[in-house]
């Protein structure tokens, strides 16, 4: 495939591998995307290259049905069938972030998004689980080891991956924080992965908040003997900061407050001088695009949020990265989690 994008992340997976075998029709591809409007984009732009074939019998009123060439003036109809062209199709390198608040209480949401959307990697926040308790037999009858670190009702991150994982690390190198389980790192396929879960601070006036900086200070110090590194590596998960005004819905109300202030936005920002690129905002500018929603005030309902759930990946990942979204359909099903996943695609 030509294309410099893919349909990977913006449809269900089996709905990829269709759309290679047997085709797809229009209706059902948008209708099963949480992002209809650059999904949309995209077709025209695999149509216009030629990497897309749009079979079309006029609602059946054809016996045979035709093959629509691309034209500035052509559009789609609804029964218009789609089918990828690619002779060889590139396989895409998927991973993952999200803050799934409880592992256990959100397990069956997370194995059906597993099956739906078959990411090679996937860094989890917030497991809520010690380790003894922790999902290990549900996750490998679904094809993912993992890797994690927890503790009862709090904290916890985890690392699943339907390849071998190594060179596993628990925690800060220097020891800081042992006694919270926010950090574990590993190494997959070659990459150096990261996921991390950033103490949220609750405010500025507190202890919590002068913990959340010490955390992410000792975070940058982590990844310095990182910054010239020649190998592909991704810090992915909740950093609790909405990094700019377009990233959360009022930011006038937030400013100064945990979350959306100075001294946060410094310390993020020395850690992207290491070298490290939002994944996301490659490939979308738009305000308004948010990974967290507040259950107490109904935020998702509201569309009031932020955007505070990210990869940062090196320069290596990032030349290689494809697509970036924020799966908000996760945050549409019965008993979610507060956050949405986020999703990235490589083509190594």
């Amino acid at each position: 495939m030509t294309s410099q994008e893919s349909f990977g992340t913006l449809i269900p997976d089996p709905l990829n591998k269709k759309l290679q075998q047997e085709g797809v029709a229009f209706t059902e591809l948008r209708e099963s995307s949480s992002a209809a409007e650059k999904l949309v984009e995209q077709i025209y732009r695999f149509w216009r290259s030629g990497d897309l074939r749009i079979e079309r019998n006029w609602n059946g009123k054809l016996d045979q049905p035709q093959n629509i060439p691309y034209s500035n003036s052509a559009c789609l109809l609804p029964d218009d069938r789609l089918y990828l062209e690619s002779s060889n199709p590139q396989q895409l390198w998927k991973i993952a972030t999200w803050n799934v608040n409880s592992i256990r209480t959100r397990l069956p949401l997370l194995l059906q998004w597993l099956k739906e959307h078959n990411p090679d990697v996937v860094c989890l926040q917030e497991t809520k689980v010690e380790d003894a308790l922790f999902p290990v037999w549900d996750l490998q009858q679904a094809g993912y080891e993992a890797v994690f670190s927890g503790q009862k009702s709090y904290n916890g991150v985890a690392i699943l991956s339907k390849h071998p994982i190594q060179d596993v690390r628990h925690g800060f190198s220097n020891g800081f924080d042992p006694e919270n389980a926010r950090l574990i790192a590993a190494t997959i396929s070659g990459m150096r992965m990261v996921n991390v879960y950033v103490p949220q601070g609750q405010n500025t006036e507190s202890d919590k908040f002068k913990y959340k900086l010490n955390f992410f200070a000792e975070l940058i110090q982590e990844f310095q003997a990182e910054k010239n590194s020649d190998k592909a590596l991704a810090i992915m998960g909740d950093f609790n900061i909405a990094p700019h005004t377009d990233d959360l819905s009022n930011p006038e109300s937030m400013r100064g407050k945990v979350s959306f202030h100075p001294e946060e936005h410094a310390l993020l920002a020395e850690l992207t001088e290491i070298g490290l690129n939002d994944l996301f905002r490659k490939f979308d500018q738009r305000s308004g695009q948010f990974s967290w929603w507040d259950f107490r005030t109904r935020g998702f309902e509201r569309d009031e949020g932020m955007r505070i759930d990210y990869i940062l990946a090196n320069s290596v990942l990032t030349s290689s990265c494809q697509a970036c979204i924020i799966d908000t359909e996760a945050r549409e099903q019965d008993r979610p989690s507060d956050h949405a996943p986020v999703i990235a695609e490589f083509e190594l």
